[in-house]
């Protein structure tokens, strides 16, 4: 279980929607620094780009708690730091640490107070900003006085050794002073990426694709690239030059866009424009191509070569010499001449760019893994317990771009069922899963799954209406074959889908305690959780030869990186929010009482869906009851019978949609209540172990199971027949009309 949280605050003048590489460094280093020490908790707050209009605008991150902007427009500079200076009294006792990522605050007054409030304190150094020239800015009569301001700081921080020994030259105390370059991160690839990308440039497989990523601006110079453009395309006419990055200089690209088109070589330049993910790009370069005059540190570089690209990029001293070596893993140029030499000689010779590549590749791994940056962060903070920050160890390659629990990820997805005028649809999901105590501690031995064997019991109901269930399958029915058994027979015959459902306790590896708390996999360390449901993945593949696309988290315990565990495995669906049922730790939060009005993305990307179980509270009061159902539904409650009055005199209920502990009337009741309110796609949801008396407290005896197989006759008949509504399936509720039901069961298993 985690302990109290602590937490860091991130202070950076621009962030998106403005481009910044220290904001982006940030994002993907909390990650990493989350999954070391899941306890310490990361909030930005961003003091000159002005507050986005539009949430879509801003880049969330998932392992940002918040991300705050000072201004929700430009002001003067003493509203601007006066703003900042209040906010600073406000909050400062919310941090154990503040890193100010650029010298934000000319007066110094939030150094002092954070220093005052007893709080550590960090500046880092990240382009041209080492502590001389900070001072150098100054007027003479005040650089004395701003170099006693900086001493304030606890440490300094300098991403390259250029800016690391400019701050040492005027420090008091040179050893406050490291020197940390920025980590890469290198996400799995998705099959076929190289393939896919190169085929949208038109670029033919021996054909060489030169990569630039950086803002299109005049520092980076990507106008240098263009202009040696046509000498390349005379060596190698199916060569491609891609710019990734953004206009950040809209005049600038005018000028490269009619340098392109005075050259006539449009087919072999490709504006790729900003993009959210720029992986893929990096994997279908053959050389990254780089001519940025001045760079704190320039990441993209050992980016590339952690992708295993040879890099081409222009001199600069105390920057990139100590890893872009000479003849292994890259060149450095000067010149026109130099840079010409390099690239063409690369572009020449695939096994010289192999040969570079892996160099770097290895280079990257030793000097600049992103586990070994955030560990030292972490130090530097004073907030790495014993046990906590290890360096060692396999990189997670999770990203930090969706939430299933936070909202600004969040967009309606344009489904079937969707519309005003559209038909309401209802799918079922079943929990497959083992048979326990629920009164009882949680054990690793509890793994019977021999109610599997009578699922067909069911599926005399699912015939008669149509009905083709998911089955969200956990491990223990995965690995014994009296589970798998009968699962596979059902798939065989095409009367349902497969999904997967995460029990921590019974997954492997068994590296956590067993309690309450780490049943829930949202208190799992993020890399406890993401390997546990690659295991889970692997093992419903090997049981069933099909690879499960649809995930929930058991006991709807989904967590801050489920998402982020979710892409990366894979998964393009999921239905672990149960809304109106919070923990005791969760039921003052408004939104765990709000049941999202249909099906929505948790990704900028849109590639993953998340299909909230029905649940609602009902009732004349249900508009107040954010407010209210904290208290009428919280632990104990039921001892004053308070709910049970305020649902019969129908002021206030809250019913899941679910034969389990919910007669059919109640579930009625909620369906037009949430068709009333606009809702279209429904989800039933129930235990597979209910299909066999004694197993749960909602089927005790063989009459209680006959009574639950009719409350499903009786449900789906009034689904039809009342409502006008119709069975569905995930799979057409997250592709659209025609998508497959589900996927053909390998005939090997």
């Amino acid at each position: 279980m985690k302990g109290p949280s602590r937490r860091v605050l991130h202070v950076l003048k621009y962030y998106r929607p403005s481009f910044t590489g220290e904001g982006v460094f940030l994002e993907r280093c909390s990650a990493v620094m989350q999954e070391l020490a899941g306890t310490v908790e990361h909030d930005l707050l961003v003091t000159h780009t002005p507050r986005p209009a539009a949430p879509e605008e801003a880049g969330f991150c998932s392992t940002l708690r918040r991300v705050i902007y000072l201004n929700a427009a430009p002001v003067s500079t003493v509203r601007h730091h006066a703003r900042l200076a209040l906010w600073f009294l406000r909050n400062i006792r919310r941090y154990d640490a503040v890193h100010f990522r650029t010298h934000a605050d000319w007066y110094f007054v939030t150094y002092l107070l954070t220093r005052l409030a007893g709080r550590r304190l960090v500046l880092s150094a990240t382009l041209d900003d080492s502590l001389p020239v900070l001072i150098g800015h100054y007027r003479p009569g005040l650089r004395r006085l701003a170099a006693a301001g900086f001493r304030l700081f606890h440490a300094y921080v300098g991403i390259s050794p250029r800016l690391h020994e400019q701050s040492r030259s005027v420090a008091a105390e040179p050893e406050r002073c490291h020197l940390i370059p920025c980590g890469v991160t290198v996400p799995r690839a998705a099959p076929r990426t190289r393939e896919r990308v190169r085929r949208s440039l038109g670029a033919g497989p021996n054909d060489p694709v030169l990569l630039f990523v950086g803002g299109l601006c005049a520092r980076k110079d990507p106008l240098f690239l263009i202009e040696a453009m046509p000498e390349v395309l005379a060596r190698h006419p199916g060569a491609r030059l891609v710019l990734v990055g953004p206009p950040l200089e809209p005049d600038y690209v005018r000028g490269l866009e009619r340098a392109v088109a005075a050259a006539g070589i449009g087919e072999a330049v490709v504006f790729a424009g900003e993009q959210l993910d720029p992986h893929p790009w990096f994997e279908a370069a053959d050389l990254l191509v780089f001519a940025s005059r001045l760079e704190g540190f320039g990441t993209v570089v050992p980016e590339a070569m952690a992708h295993g690209l040879p890099v081409v990029a222009r001199r600069l001293a105390g920057v990139n010499e100590s890893f872009v070596l000479e003849g292994e893993t890259g060149f450095l140029f000067e010149d026109r001449a130099g840079y010409l030499g390099a690239v063409l000689r690369l572009a020449g010779d695939a096994s010289l760019r192999r040969q570079l590549g892996a160099a770097g590749k290895a280079l990257c791994a030793r000097q600049f893994g992103m586990r070994q940056v955030a560990a030292r962060y972490l130090g530097i903070y004073g907030l790495a317990e014993p046990g906590e920050a290890s360096p060692e160890g396999p990189e997670s390659g999770l990203g930090c771009t969706a939430s299933i629990t936070d909202s600004r990820f969040h967009a309606l997805a344009d489904t079937i069922g969707t519309g005003p005028q559209d038909a309401p649809v209802l799918l079922t999901m079943v929990d497959a899963e083992e048979a326990f105590d629920w009164s009882r501690p949680f054990s690793r031995d509890a793994t019977d799954v021999s109610s599997m064997r009578s699922q067909h019991l069911a599926h005399r109901v699912f015939s008669r209406h149509g009905v083709v269930p998911v089955y969200l399958a956990d491990y223990p029915v995965a690995a014994q074959d009296a589970g798998r058994a009968p699962l596979r027979e059902l798939l065989q015959d095409g009367l349902c889908d497969l999904g997967a459902q995460l029990h921590p306790w019974v997954t492997p590896p068994f590296t956590e305690s067993v309690g309450e708390a780490n049943s829930f996999a949202r208190n799992l360390p993020a890399m406890v959780e993401l390997e546990k449901a690659r295991r889970l993945t692997g093992a419903l593949e090997d049981a069933f030869g099909i690879a499960p696309r649809i995930y929930r988290t058991g006991r709807f315990g989904v967590g801050p990186r489920t998402a982020d565990v979710l892409k990366q495995l894979g998964y393009v669906a999921d239905s672990s929010v149960n809304p109106c049922w919070p923990t005791a730790a969760q039921r003052h939060d408004p939104s765990v009482w709000i049941n999202p009005p249909g099906p929505y993305w948790v990704d900028r990307e849109r590639t993953l869906m998340e299909i909230p179980v029905s649940a609602a509270l009902v009732g004349r009061l249900a508009p107040q009851g954010d407010r209210l159902a904290p208290y009428l539904f919280r632990p104990g409650a039921d001892r004053l019978r308070l709910a049970g009055a305020a649902a019969r005199l129908g002021l206030l209920e809250r019913i899941r949609l679910s034969p389990e502990g919910m007669t059919v009337e109640e579930a009625k009741r909620l369906t037009r209540a949430m068709l009333a309110q606009g809702h279209r796609v429904f989800a039933l949801t129930y235990h597979s172990p209910s299909l066999e008396p004694g197993n749960t407290p909602y089927v005790r005896t063989a009459a209680q199971r006959d009574h639950f197989l009719a409350w499903l006759d009786e449900y789906y008949a009034f689904f039809r027949e009342e409502l006008g509504g119709r069975n569905t399936t995930w799979r057409e509720v997250r592709f659209g009309a025609g998508a497959a039901a589900a996927p053909a069961l390998a005939a090997a298993s």
